[in-house]
């Protein structure tokens, strides 16, 4: 793959490179968000003169569902970080050739990892929901709507290591149009499949997983066309058992660990879903959902920004210039402040506006409506913590990422949030998110610029 002057993050200014990259990733993470978005909008409008609570059902097995589709997703941004980590650490070492290897095998692994992580989830997945409180109707329908969309994970897979491989050499354009189109023909299709629009079939929770797997399906074929033939970024020639061990062990050494770190988020968000669901009643794990999805309007972006990092700090790591690793640290700190307050400011001034987008079930936004004015300006903290796990994943690091996101995942988001219950029912919840969020960015922030090294270990 050409390196050009301007793609290339060993020269040049720090923010150009950032700001370069995060551009066209916050427009595919905005599209990728805009699926679960539009799937919540959608579905918080069904209607049924039988079933008068329908709207309220759809969104609380969309929350009780979410968790577990969550971890497949994670198991996939894990794996592609390992990918991304391996592949940019070959290149900033100059050796192109190992590179595509290392991309090629990437896939592979992908593909076999999730084949068995899904078969999992789906024998397990009838006997979860009930421990997180989920019965009767709302059971049924977040089981069908997981019996569509957790198969579409391993496809997912192919398109996450695709986008990964051309993130590794600074490609912003390439990766975020594989992402954004996928997202595209989701929302799409999700009107005439949630709603039986045309020629389809009303298929409510069900056609909003269709819509998924099928977006899902076309972005996957795009990204693998995309580093095979276009860019010829992964290459299979000459590839032996030995060779492919080789790489599955470099590029499994940061990806384990990394999705390890990401499927402790959603299983975090599982544990806190069950809190809510065996305290609280329907519509209050409903409005949790709908206020959670609300959130990535605001954090989405962070998450871009993490997508730009890895790139800049696996490159300059491999190449042993510590002080642009370190800077690109400080650079997405400062934006992730900035950005996260001003969004904090506008859900606050749009708050009731924000909560009617999503339902028009006046209980429901008077129960959202609290969470945007209490999480929204702490989300600098949890940004912290994903950017700095992405920063030294690529670098090989990824223990420090798993650390930082168990403290702010499983024992103070978790933990935060029963206590919250206890005192204070669904707002006190939020309170809890928000008080996670502080502690752990604190944590993340010092720990990572006071004491991580900042070279690249040896891909």
């Amino acid at each position: 793959m050409a390196n050009t002057a301007r793609t290339n993050v060993l020269e040049g200014s720090i923010p150009r490179h950032i700001f370069r990259m995060w551009g066209p990733f916050s427009i595919a993470v905005i599209a990728l968000i805009s699926t679960g978005i539009v799937d919540t909008i959608y579905l918080g409008r069904l209607s049924d003169p039988s079933r008068p609570r329908l709207a309220i059902m759809a969104l609380a097995a969309l929350t009780f569902a979410f968790p577990l589709t969550f971890i497949g997703n994670s198991a996939n941004i894990g794996l592609g970080a390992g990918t991304m980590s391996a592949v940019s650490r070959a290149k900033g070492a100059g050796d192109e050739e190992r590179a595509s290897r290392h991309g090629a095998a990437a896939i592979l692994l992908a593909l076999c990892l999730m084949t068995v992580l899904i078969s999992l989830m789906l024998l397990a997945a009838p006997h979860i929901l009930p421990l997180m409180g989920a019965s009767g109707e709302v059971k049924d329908m977040a089981l069908s709507y997981l019996m569509i969309s957790l198969p579409g994970l391993g496809i997912v897979s192919i398109a996450s290591m695709s986008n990964n491989i051309l993130r590794a050499s600074g490609e912003a354009v390439l990766p975020s149009a594989i992402m954004i189109s996928g997202a595209v023909i989701n929302i799409i299709l999700d009107p005439f499949l949630i709603f039986g629009w045309g020629p389809f079939p009303r298929m409510e929770i069900q056609g909003a997983a269709i819509a998924t797997l099928t977006g899902n399906c076309f972005g996957a074929i795009f990204g693998f066309c995309v580093v095979l033939f276009h860019r010829k970024a992964i290459s299979f020639a000459e590839m032996t058992w030995g060779s492919l061990k080789r790489a599955w062990r470099i590029i499994g050494a940061v990806g384990i660990p990394a999705a390890m770190t990401n499927m402790v988020v959603p299983i975090a968000t599982a544990l806190a879903v069950a809190v809510l669901g065996l305290s609280l009643a329907e519509a209050d794990v409903a409005a949790f959902g709908v206020a959670s999805r609300a959130e990535l309007m605001s954090i989405g972006m962070l998450y871009a920004l993490s997508a730009c990092i890895g790139a800049i700090t696996g490159r300059n790591g491999g190449a042993g210039r510590t002080e642009r690793v370190r800077e690109a640290f400080r650079v997405c700190y400062l934006v992730c402040i900035i950005w996260s307050t001003i969004m904090a400011i506008i859900m606050a001034l749009f708050a009731p506006q924000i909560a009617g987008m999503f339902t028009r079930d006046i209980i429901l936004i008077e129960k959202i409506t609290p969470y945007l004015f209490i999480v929204p300006i702490t989300l600098s903290g949890y940004g912290f913590v994903f950017i700095s796990a992405a920063g030294l994943n690529a670098l090989g690091r990824p223990i420090y990422g798993l650390v930082y996101t168990i403290i702010r995942s499983l024992l103070l988001y978790v933990g935060f949030i029963f206590i919250g219950v206890q005192i204070g029912g669904l707002t006190g919840a939020y309170f809890g998110v928000a008080a996670a969020n502080i502690v752990s960015g604190a944590i993340a922030i010092f720990w990572t610029m006071k004491h991580v090294p900042m070279s690249a270990k040896e891909s």
